[in-house]
């Protein structure tokens, strides 16, 4: 029934989860699947009667996770995610970042038909969490969370700190919708009472009870739902600052003050409807301008880079703690392919490190027993033992997290100001400045008219269509930019990107990638079978990247063998050598095997790329594994240095260069050997020379870097998990594209400035109407909140054809 045909080179896709099949096709029941995971879950849906699964969505799957949730049994973790608990029935949640469609809502809310230890579950598709209710002496907490795993759906588990500061952002969110629906209540209320005025009708009565409501709640709308502008001005007013906030609420305020004295005086209705409506129209764009990406995270500690539970060796025995409880003096059981959590020292066993994600540095570190291990390597190797000698908070990783970027979070607000508050610094003096000289005139020439055009060029002048055009522009770009995978923090990072100047860009894992794929073959004669399974059965006892992936070329012919083989020996960074019955086997570089390669300077990469072959006397040649390259990125690097000045900094040893220097103007362009340090320092030295720099990295290595920027922009090809803090998130498939998101960021910035200029355009020619007395506060106060909608309308209608533009390239 189940049958597995290796296949590289098929572009058949996966029947469950939709990806391209890269090493194995794994047929079952008439469909292909990429993977056993895969297949597993197809067959365990179909088990339990879930078929339907995959009639609400083309491929909808994910590819399942192995990951082991058993320390959540433990009460250290447990007490902290169950939300409820009796004897009977328990309740959790668990943000789930691999939702993504209608099958996902069908599946995780069905499934209790995969365990009856499960109740119910219920999904908040928006928020991507699901809640579950289950029976703990059926199925435990950790048992419930590698269930959704195995079937693609793998929690997402964060830090304490990281939950407290997503539920400070949560309830900020909440209080912001309660002031949105109180501003619109009070607004839609006070047009119902204002009828009266509007119509004409004249009972006195019913006409002043109207207008004390319309008081009542127009004061409820101003002090209440827009109390945030009263606390942001002052707060700037203390800085010394002027915002485009200030001449908004002075707008505001006129128009509530003559209405005050309207309604008291019973001399008219007041404006009470235009003020409470132009707070809803900035509340809602105030939104748009918040809402962000609730299932991304672009805010990054050290400590979520690590594992949240860590192996403890007590009195011999295995115990799992949290990362918290590490102390100085703890003894760790490393596994495989796990993080460093903290500085150490290796007791037992041998590892090969690799420390990219810190420094950049691609090539894996051989550590012996008793060398010193730095916090954010990953360990590739057998099970290892390590001692901590240093704190969390004090090992060499955590220097990052010492710099101003880090410590002060309004770093990038404070030192950029954007587009708005720029404008309305001249705004507010001009606006002011040019009240004053017309109260002046009128109350010498006729004071009867002073007061009325004071207040209508106030009014009339007041800069909120920019403050709603801004949010709503910018918002939709954001929107866009998501739909080809460019998720961006807020609207403010978007302006950002339209003002830079100069790209800076890392190597490893960003412009190219250390993937498996089939090698340059430049041997002299082909391999047979019996040598092939010798090359597999050595490479298979390294961890280094070329043992692992020549491993993977020699099973790209079939089926191996595993032969045993005596006197393995590995020398670090230059190859292995081994006995198979009478013959001799290296592998390695061309010096260790002790060959003159002759290898012309077009065709050499780095040492590091080519594995050269000696089987017996027999020199075979050697097999290059050149780093991958993103595609397109040449030709994007080439496009980007006709607008911007283009540099390369990289922790990866200068011989990488060779590659490279073609793609960038100079070699001063290319910096090599670059700490995490020393990349932020380049930085700043940038931006001391007055240029807005863009930072595109993907390591933790870059994190200092992203953060100084002008704009820091994450690469990850899972854009869901462990990318560093930054300013957006971009999928490694769309990299190639940076230039058209430029342009597009650059646009949405020229469509701000024109509806601008627009409304500059309309606030003169009221205003040559107003300075002369000619114009009633009344048609004022209702020309505000027109000109805000229109400018509305203006900034989603242009940045929607911007959008489907981008979308169709």
């Amino acid at each position: 029934m189940e049958q597995l045909v290796q296949s590289p080179q098929t572009n058949t896709k996966c029947y469950h989860c939709g990806e391209t099949f890269a090493d194995e096709i794994v047929h079952f029941q008439e469909k292909d699947f990429c993977c056993q995971g895969c297949k597993n879950v197809y067959e365990l849906l179909q088990d339990h009667e879930l078929g339907t699964y995959y009639t609400c969505d083309v491929n909808p799957g994910i590819s399942p996770s192995l990951q082991n949730f058993d320390y959540l049994n433990k009460p250290a973790f447990r007490d902290k995610l169950i939300q409820f608990s009796n004897q009977d029935i328990s309740k959790v949640s668990f943000n789930l970042p691999s939702i993504h469609c209608r099958s996902c809502l069908y599946l995780l809310e069905n499934l209790h038909k995969l365990d009856s230890g499960i109740v119910k579950t219920q999904l908040n598709f928006g928020k991507k969490e699901l809640s579950v209710w289950f029976r703990e002496q059926e199925i435990s907490l950790g048992a419930l969370a590698s269930l959704l795993a195995k079937v693609g759906y793998e929690p997402l588990l964060s830090e304490e700190s990281e939950g407290n500061e997503k539920k400070k952002r949560l309830s900020q969110q909440t209080q912001l919708f309660i002031k949105l629906g109180v501003a619109g209540f009070c607004a839609g209320n006070i047009m119902l009472f204002s009828f009266p005025e509007y119509l004409g009708i004249e009972d006195g009565n019913l006409k002043y009870l109207f207008g004390y409501l319309n008081l009542i709640l127009g004061s409820i709308a101003l002090f209440y739902s827009g109390s945030d502008y009263f606390k942001n001005i002052w707060a700037h007013i203390k800085l010394k600052k002027i915002t485009i906030e200030m001449p908004i609420l002075l707008g505001v305020l006129v128009g509530y003050s003559r209405s005050v004295y309207e309604i008291l005086s019973h001399t008219g209705a007041g404006y009470m409807d235009s003020v409470s409506g132009l707070l809803f129209f900035l509340l809602i764009g105030k939104w748009f301008q918040q809402k962000s990406f609730d299932f991304l995270s672009f805010e990054r500690k050290y400590t979520s880079y690590f594992p949240l539970v860590i192996t403890k060796i007590m009195q011999g025995k295995e115990e799992m703690a949290p990362l918290s409880e590490i102390q100085v003096g703890d003894r760790l059981r490393i596994r495989n392919e796990e993080i460093i959590p903290a500085d150490a020292i290796l007791i037992k066993g041998k590892s090969n490190m690799d420390y990219s994600f810190v420094t950049g540095e691609s090539e894996w570190v051989a550590i012996q027993s008793g060398n010193l291990i730095y916090a954010g390597g990953k360990h590739h190797g057998e099970m290892i033992e390590i001692e901590v000698k240093k704190d969390l908070q004090q090992s060499h990783l955590t220097q990052l997290w010492e710099q101003q970027a880090f410590k002060d979070p309004s770093f990038k607000a404070e030192n950029w100001e954007n587009f708005a508050n720029q404008v309305g610094i001249y705004f507010t003096i001009g606006l002011i400045t040019l009240a004053t000289i017309v109260a002046l005139y009128w109350i010498q020439v006729d004071p009867s008219k002073w007061q009325n055009s004071v207040v209508s060029i106030l009014v009339i002048a007041c800069p909120c269509a920019l403050a709603i055009s801004y949010p709503f522009a910018l918002g939709h770009g954001v929107r866009w930019l998501s739909k080809s995978n460019l998720y961006v923090k807020d609207i403010q990072a978007l302006e950002r990107m339209g003002q830079v100047d100069t790209v800076v860009f890392d190597k490893t894992g960003t412009l190219t990638l250390a993937k498996s794929e089939a090698p340059n073959v430049y041997l002299h004669r082909d391999l047979s079978e019996n040598e092939l399974d010798i090359l597999y059965s050595l490479s298979l006892q390294s961890t280094h990247p070329l043992s692992r992936r020549l491993c993977t070329y020699t099973q790209s012919f079939g089926d191996r063998k595993l032969l045993s083989i005596s006197s393995f020996k590995e020398v670090p960074g230059k190859g292995l050598e081994a006995r198979w019955k009478e013959l001799h086997i290296k592998i390695g570089s061309a010096k260790f095997l002790g060959i003159n390669p002759n290898v012309s300077p077009q065709d050499f990469f780095s040492s590091e790329s080519q594995l050269f072959i000696q089987i017996g006397d027999d020199a075979l040649g050697y097999l290059d594994f050149p780093w991958e390259n993103r595609e397109g990125v040449e030709f994007m690097l080439r496009k980007l240095q006709h607008h911007y000045d283009v540099f390369l900094v990289s922790g990866d040893k200068t011989n990488h260069a060779a590659s490279l220097k073609d793609w960038f103007a100079t070699e001063d362009h290319m910096k090599f050997e670059c700490s995490p340090m020393e990349k932020m320092d380049f930085i700043k030295q940038l931006q001391a020379e007055g240029k807005k720099v863009m930072m595109v990295g993907d390591g933790l290595n870059d994190a200092g870097a992203l953060q100084q920027a002008h704009v820091g922009i994450a690469v990850s090809d899972d854009h869901l998990h462990f990318t560093p803090a930054s300013d957006a998130i971009l999928q490694g498939r769309s990299l190639s594209r940076l230039p058209e998101f430029l342009n597009f960021s650059k646009k949405a910035i020229t469509l701000i400035k024109m509806s601008f200029l627009l409304s500059l355009v309309y606030n003169t020619i009221g205003l040559s109407f107003a300075v002369q007395g000619n114009l009633s506060p009344l048609v004022a106060a209702i020309l505000m909140p027109v000109n805000s909608i229109s400018m509305l309308i203006i900034a989603t209608w242009g940045m929607n054809i911007y959008g489907k533009r981008l979308k169709t390239n």
